[in-house]
C-alpha cells in the first residue's frame, strides 16, 4: 500500500527524521513549522540521499503558525489537496508527523487530516516509542512500536545545519596508537586530581604564546614553533609529578631528568599535540569504547552550514548518538592557580553553549585543573548558575566510561 507522510518541521528537525527514516514512505511533505524554510529544504536534502531514488520528497511554503486562523486555512488546505490524490489513489494511506510544534498547531493539523484519514504519529525520544493513533479507530489504544536507532552523528548535525567534515577517530592510525598508549592515558585520567598542576602547565608549555607550537592557523595544519623545543617547569616538581614526568619520558613523549628538573624538551609534533591535551581526546575515545558507544566520533571539526565562512570550526573531543539522542563533549585543561581554573571553566561553559547552540544534546564539560582548591568548585557554579552543561572534574575523571555507560542506557547524563 502507498504510504504519504506529513512532516511539520520545527526548531528540531531531526525529531521529523526518525519516523521518516524508520518507516520508509514512498511520499514524504515537509512543512516548515517553527522553523526556517532551510531547515525543511535540508532535511529534503538528507532524505533524498538516505531514501531509495523513487522515494518523492516535496517542500511546502511555511505558514503563521502564531495565527490559529491562517494555520488552520493552511492545514485544510493542504488536506483537501491530499484527499484529492485519494480519488487517483484509493489504497493511499497517510500519516501526520507533528513534531515539537505547539499543542494548538498539532491539532489544527491532526483535525484538517481526519478528512483524508491520516493517522497521526509521535515519536518520543525519551521512552523509545512510536505511537500512531489510527484515524478509522478513534476508541482504541494508539499502537507502539519500538523507535529503530535511526540517527548517526552525521544525520543528526546534517538536519541541524551542521556538517562533520572529519575526526581524529576516523584516522585508523590515530586509534591504533591511542590503544597503544591506553595505560599511560589511563594513568594520566585516574591521577588527574593530583597531577591537575602539572597538566596545565604542560598544556601551557605547549599552547602558550613561547610554547612549543607555531600560533595557530586556522588555513594550515598544527606545526612547531622554531626553537621552542626546549621548556621549563615554574618550579622543581615534587611526587606524584615527578612519575608522571617518569613515565612521559618513557614513552619518549618528552625529555626530563631529575638532574635538572624544571627542564623539559619536547621535540616532535605528535608528543606536543599529546602532551597538549591529546591525552584527554584519548581517554574520551578509549572510555567511549569502554562504554559501548556505537555512533560516536573524537577530535571531529564541525562547520556551521548557516554562515558562508567558518572562521574558525568547532572542534568537539567527542560525539555521540545513541538511541537518537546526541551527546556533545568538549574539555578544558586549565592554567594552575584556583583562580584561574574557575576563571577559564566559566568561559569554557560560555563557549561549550556556543558551539551547541541550536543542538537539543547532552553537553558535558571534562575539566581538567585545581579546582579542589578554589572557594566555589565549578560544578557547584554550574548548577548555581544554571548552565546547561554538565561538569565532570579532575576527581571524576577516572568514572567516565561508566558516565558514558550509563547515558548510553538512560538517554541522559546522570544526575541531570
Amino acid at each position: 500500500m502507498p504510504h504519504l507522510h506529513v512532516a511539520l518541521v520545527t526548531e528540531r528537525p531531526e525529531i521529523s527524521l526518525i519516523p521518516i527514516l524508520q518507516l520508509r514512505p514512498q511520499r514524504v511533505v515537509l512543512v516548515p513549522c517553527q522553523a526556517a524554510p532551510q531547515a525543511a529544504e535540508r532535511l529534503a536534502i538528507l532524505l533524498r540521499h538516505e531514501l531509495p531514488a523513487t522515494t518523492q520528497v516535496d517542500v511546502k511554503p511555511g505558514f503563521a503558525s502564531e495565527n490559529p486562523q491562517l494555520c488552520a486555512e493552511y492545514a485544510n488546505t493542504l488536506a483537501d489537496e491530499l484527499y484529492r490524490q485519494q480519488f487517483d489513489e484509493p489504497h493511499l494511506s497517510v500519516t501526520l508527523d507533528t513534531g515539537g510544534c505547539t499543542t494548538l498547531t498539532a491539532l489544527l493539523f491532526h483535525q484538517a487530516m481526519q478528512r483524508c484519514s491520516a493517522d497521526w504519529l509521535y515519536a518520543d525520544a525519551q521512552t523509545g516509542l512510536l505511537y500512531r493513533l489510527a484515524s478509522d479507530s478513534p476508541d482504541m489504544p494508539p499502537e507502539t512500536t519500538a523507535i529503530e536507532p535511526v540517527l548517526n552523528v552525521d544525520r543528526y548535525l546534517q538536519a541541524n545545519g551542521r556538517k562533520r567534515v572529519r575526526a581524529l577517530s576516523d584516522n585508523a592510525p590515530w586509534r591504533e596508537k591511542s590503544q597503544r598508549r591506553k595505560c599511560l592515558t589511563t594513568y594520566l585520567a585516574h591521577h588527574a586530581d593530583r597531577l591537575a598542576g602539572l597538566l596545565g602547565e604542560l598544556h601551557d608549555i605547549v599552547h602558550g604564546s613561547d610554547g612549543v607550537l607555531a600560533p595557530p592557523d586556522p588555513r594550515s595544519k598544527a606545526r612547531l614553533r622554531q626553537g621552542g623545543e626546549c621548556q621549563h617547569l615554574l618550579a622543581t616538581p615534587g611526587f606524584p609529578a615527578t612519575d608522571a614526568l617518569n613515565a612521559l619520558d618513557d614513552a619518549q613523549l618528552l625529555k626530563w631528568s631529575s638532574d635538572a628538573p624544571t627542564k623539559i624538551i619536547i621535540d616532535d609534533l605528535e608528543s606536543a599535540l599529546y602532551l597538549g591535551g591529546g591525552w584527554l581526546t584519548e581517554f574520551t575515545w578509549l572510555s567511549a569504547q569502554e562504554a559501548g558507544l556505537t555512533h560516536m566520533c573524537s577530535g571531529a571539526h564541525v562547520l556551521d552550514l548557516s554562515v558562508q565562512h567558518n572562521a574558525e570550526p568547532v572542534v568537539s573531543d567527542c560525539l555521540a548518538v545513541e538511541c537518537n539522542q546526541l551527546l556533545f563533549v568538549e574539555w578544558l585543561i586549565a592554567r594552575p592557580g584556583a583562580e584561574a581554573c574557575i576563571e577559564q571553566g566559566l568561559n569554557r561553559l560560555h563557549e561549550i553553549l556556543a558551539h551547541s547552540a541550536g543542538l537539543h544534546a547532552s553537553r558535558v564539560l571534562l575539566a581538567c585543573g585545581e579546582f579542589d582548591k578554589a572557594s566555589q568548585r565549578l560544578t557547584e557554579l554550574q548548577r548555581l548558575q544554571g548552565y546547561q552543561v554538565e561538569v565532570v572534574e579532575s576527581a571524576e575523571l577516572k568514572h567516565l566510561p561508566a558516565l558514558l555507560a550509563s547515558w548510553k542506557e538512560q538517554g541522559k547524563w546522570p544526575g541531570a
